[in-house]
């Protein structure tokens, strides 16, 4: 629809499963650190079909949540509204949390000396503490956004663009990440940007004479991808032989009677174990790639 609107050409990119399968843990060992985002094979064959067809720079939409202000924020604004505990290091963890992913689950996940390991280390919630707590800004709409840039920004999605893009021999712009752009964006009124519950309303409002109002006013849908599925189908061999491998076995890190059970789903009212295996996965395949021991 944009790109009839906007009078560009539009090529579809089709990743079978298998493709995907093929290439994961090629894939993985490119990004030199475990990135767990299910669309990192997808990004690089995009990169590669860029770079088959003559294109040496590529732009994308990366930076819009965590500039602007998209999903992840309403949790945290309601968590302030009605904790009860005070500080810092309570909306720090609160934060992690609202991700919802394998950190409640790290007791159950983790091996007994791999826990005891992590309790002598510095808490996940330090990270974070820094972003916020009060400083220079003073609205938590600001520190939770700063959080996103300085973490899932920087060490995430930059991360995860820029190895992708360039092992494919192609450069991958991210507009909406300028630093210009980040610097006025913090000079937004916050109110502007989480304006009651329409997120990012200032980015929409900036385009909405360029696009049509069917984009512009959509949901939030993100990149979804079918990991369930993968995991169930073209991926299944991939996922049993490496999380049962000997290598993830000996490395004494992941507890294998929770890997069990969320191969088999077991205890799950709906698939939520794809997302979790996804991140254990990529985690031992990056492993594997680097004979990183425990």
């Amino acid at each position: 629809m944009v790109a009839a609107h906007c009078g560009v050409g539009h090529h579809v990119l089709t990743v079978p499963g298998q493709a995907l399968a093929d290439r994961m843990a090629e894939t993985v060992a490119l990004l030199d650190c475990p990135v767990g985002d299910p669309l990192t094979v997808p990004n690089l064959m995009l990169a590669e079909a860029a770079a088959a067809q003559g294109r040496s720079v590529i732009l994308n939409g990366e930076g819009g949540d965590p500039v602007f202000g998209g999903p992840k924020n309403l949790p945290m604004l309601i968590f302030e509204l009605f904790r009860h505990e005070p500080g810092t290091r309570a909306r720090a963890q609160a934060y992690l949390q609202s991700y919802r992913k394998c950190l409640d689950d790290l007791p159950v996940l983790l091996t007994v000396d791999a826990l005891a390991d992590l309790e002598q280390t510095a808490p996940s919630t330090e990270v974070l503490v820094p972003y916020l707590q009060q400083g220079a800004m003073t609205s938590l709409l600001n520190q939770l956004l700063h959080t996103n840039l300085r973490t899932k920004g920087a060490h995430h999605i930059l991360t995860k663009v820029e190895r992708l893009t360039a092992a494919s021999g192609v450069e991958g712009r991210a507009p909406l990440f300028d630093r210009d752009m980040i610097d006025y964006a913090f000079r937004v009124p916050p109110a502007q940007k989480l304006y009651g519950t329409s997120e990012k309303w200032i980015l929409k409002q900036a385009v909405r004479d360029a696009l049509p109002a069917t984009i512009v006013d959509r949901p939030k849908s993100g990149m979804r991808v079918p990991v369930q599925q993968w995991l169930d189908g073209p991926l299944r061999d991939l996922t049993h032989d490496v999380l049962g491998s000997r290598a993830a076995l000996d490395r004494g890190l992941l507890n294998p009677e929770t890997v069990r059970a969320w191969l088999r789903k077991d205890g799950a009212l709906l698939p939520r174990q794809g997302g979790k295996l996804w991140l254990v996965l990529t985690l031992e395949l990056w492993l594997q790639s680097f004979e990183v021991g425990r």
